[in-house]
């Protein structure tokens, strides 16, 4: 319902891609700050390695792991602690939140970020994405506490936005609602406009877009499933 408009959620942060030929014409527009800061979120200078990892029908989610379930304990504590203080009740809350937010992300489609400690290989941060119609979505971000002083997500939205500039079925990046109006904010600051009306500006209408052969363990639980009925049907016989 979210997809098509008949289930309204708070303003979501877009970016018109198509306003931009290249990844550097977008960079261009943005405020000085903004960009001494995109220089500093890369892989070299914070000592940190992405992953792609899809998202494969029939099979666990590449992020079925406690590495990746700690990030998102990480990302809400941190979240919940700068509204409400950092008491019991807040940690309590903030787990609680988290338990939710990770069983949903492991539960949908699309692709993972995965981003790790190069010296150590922990898992220190992921950006879940999800491509459909016309549209790249950022749908969560969640990184511990180290990754956040690291640039990660700064370095996601550049990612995502690098890849819908370059690609022509792409019209618009939508970092979806904030947890906050600062965030909100920032995401401004990048170019993102908080729009209430998003699905009138976000264009959701088309297929899911995955990643060549990203399904194939989808057809092969299929087989699966058809095999167990032959077998049930000969049982029967």
């Amino acid at each position: 319902a979210q997809w098509s408009g008949q289930f309204m959620t708070r303003p979501h942060s877009l970016l018109n891609v198509r306003d931009f030929a290249t990844m550097d014409e977008w960079i261009k527009t943005l405020p000085r700050g903004c960009k001494r800061t995109l220089k500093k979120a890369t892989p070299e200078s914070q000592n940190f390695t992405v992953t792609a990892k899809p998202i494969r029908g029939g099979a666990r989610s590449p992020h079925s792991s406690y590495g990746h379930f700690r990030c998102v304990v990480y990302h809400e504590v941190r979240l919940l602690s700068n509204m409400y203080g950092g008491s019991a009740n807040s940690f309590v809350n903030a787990l609680a939140e988290a338990i939710g937010r990770y069983q949903g992300t492991t539960r949908m489609a699309g692709t993972i970020r995965e981003y790790r400690d190069s010296s150590t290989d922990k898992v220190i941060g992921f950006a879940h994405e999800v491509t459909k119609g016309r549209t790249m979505r950022g749908q969560w971000f969640y990184c511990d506490d180290d990754a956040a002083k690291r640039y990660v997500w700064f370095h996601s939205v550049r990612d995502l936005v690098q890849r819908a500039v370059e690609d022509d079925r792409i019209d618009v990046v939508d970092l979806g609602p904030s947890g906050s109006d600062a965030f909100t904010e920032l995401k401004q600051k990048y170019g993102f406009e908080s729009i209430v009306d998003w699905p009138a500006a976000a264009d959701y209408s088309g297929d899911f877009i995955y990643e060549d052969g990203q399904n194939e363990a989808e057809s092969m639980g299929q087989d699966m499933m058809q095999r167990m009925i032959d077998n049930l049907m000969r049982q029967q016989a």
